[in-house]
């Protein structure tokens, strides 16, 4: 037996000598797992077993199996996660500024800051180059850590084993009730499981018809070749694939370190009194429509559809919900379960406890922006607007989950109603349809000057 793990069982048969879980505070932990697809899951209907022990979690807690992020990055998803607040307001918007920081502002207050007002001990551990406290090369502003007592940086570029480890030495330490962030990196490309994972589905033996950068897990070249036309770069069927093999392989590599977290908190008796969220910033497109990666556009659920799971004591646990939900639910959610209040504060999402407890539908339309790509969806028919273009598509993700046959021309009702909902959303937020799509391509070209894109 690994001493790691021979150390970890000592410690909970240690504490689980010492009694009972004492009831208590409700804590916060918030775990955002960077570019993780929820098709991808074996919990969500994968045939891979990518996600066995997210499986197990799930058994105590609640599945959305339609829940979406509102955008297809890291910024500005997980600026509308902590705030509820539509991705416009983060982009290029007179509240953000157009300096090209990524920051939340200081107008809008986020999760942390609200729970510090409430006597929380917070904290946040993030491997992310783009939600840091100090400036990155992307994020040249830094300034995700306001509201955060604590804020560790120290696994940029490390494995999820590196945040287990921050986290457990800061659940020794962090009077309760707290609110933890962890954003771990695994599966956002380059697509490297840990060396010390059993690898599953990818060998460690050369495979031969492999360019060496896809062997390493690098997704660059591709992205050069779509969209920069640069011709000596090429990819191959089996590239793709073993690209494919290795973002699983990293699902699986988190899916193990996720049950070491969990396990962590049971140990320690805190379990029974942490609400807990996993949620994801966004997907990753992987070929399947002629486009690789992620920021571009988000008009496939490829990059929209996420995983959310929620834990919440005394609720429960085995429930999986199909109402619509969002990134942008999970603060107001918090909040109602706590026994938060609201009062003064702007959202854009809603409590999910009706689709909790009811299983009630709250939720009629769910929109997202990203680049000049808009998207409206309805739980069965999703259109997807090119501002540039001024081309609207319409999918049945029912009957068509793959996204192959646009029906906007055969369904033209259905493409009017949902793309005057698209557009009345648009003006109450960005503006004119022309000046979000000049705002858009100005982000854009900001972000490509970033190297963000």
């Amino acid at each position: 037996m690994p001493r790691r793990l021979a150390r970890s069982l000592l410690l909970c048969l240690l504490l689980t000598a010492c009694g009972q879980e004492e009831a208590g505070p409700r804590n916060v932990l918030l775990v955002v797992v960077d570019t993780l697809r929820a098709d991808r899951l074996s919990l969500y209907g994968y045939p891979r077993p990518t996600s066995p022990n997210l499986e197990a979690f799930a058994r105590e807690a609640v599945t959305f199996t339609n829940a979406r992020s509102p955008a297809g990055c890291t910024f500005p998803s997980v600026n509308s996660l902590l705030t509820s607040r539509p991705p416009a307001a983060f982009l290029l918007q007179p509240e953000g500024g157009d300096s090209g920081g990524m920051a939340i502002p200081e107008t809008v207050r986020s999760l942390p800051e609200i729970l510090r007002g409430h006597g929380y001990s917070t904290a946040a551990v993030s491997a992310s180059p783009i939600v840091r406290n100090t400036p990155s090369r992307i994020n040249a502003v830094g300034g995700f850590g306001r509201g955060f007592q604590t804020f560790d940086e120290d696994c940029w570029r490390k494995h999820a084993a590196c945040l287990n480890d921050k986290a457990s030495g800061l659940l020794q330490s962090l009077p309760e009730p707290w609110f933890l962030y962890l954003h771990y990196m695994e599966p956002h490309a380059p697509y490297r499981p840990a060396a010390s994972h059993s690898r599953r589905f990818v060998p460690r033996d050369r495979v031969q018809g492999v360019h060496p950068w896809a062997w390493r897990g690098e997704t660059f070249p591709i992205a050069r070749r779509l969209y920069d036309g640069n011709a000596q770069y090429g990819f191959t069927p089996r590239d793709l694939a073993h690209l494919s093999d290795l973002y699983d392989e990293e699902i699986s590599y988190f899916d193990e370190q996720f049950s070491r977290l969990i396990e962590d908190l049971r140990c320690r008796r805190l379990l029974d009194r942490t609400v807990i969220v996993l949620a994801a910033d966004h997907g990753e497109e992987m070929y399947e429509h002629g486009q690789y990666g992620h920021c571009r556009n988000l008009a496939y659920e490829t990059v929209l559809r996420t995983p959310l799971l929620m834990r919440i004591p005394g609720v429960e646990p085995g429930r999986r919900r199909k109402a619509l939900a969002d990134n942008l639910d999970v603060v107001p959610t918090l909040l109602d379960y706590l026994g938060l209040p609201a009062k003064g504060l702007t959202f854009e999402g809603v409590s999910l406890r009706p689709v909790i407890e009811k299983d009630r539908p709250i939720r009629r339309l769910s929109f997202g922006l990203q680049g000049v790509t808009r998207t409206a969806f309805d739980g069965t028919h999703k259109l997807t607007f090119d501002l540039a273009t001024g081309r609207a598509q319409l999918f049945d993700l029912k009957a068509d989950p793959g996204e192959k046959t646009d029906l906007s021309t055969r369904r033209p009702g259905e493409t009017r109603r949902l793309q005057a909902a698209l557009l009345r959303w648009m003006e109450t937020r960005e503006g004119p349809a022309g000046e979000s799509r000049r705002k858009a391509e100005e982000l854009e070209r900001k972000l490509r000057a970033l190297g963000y894109l």
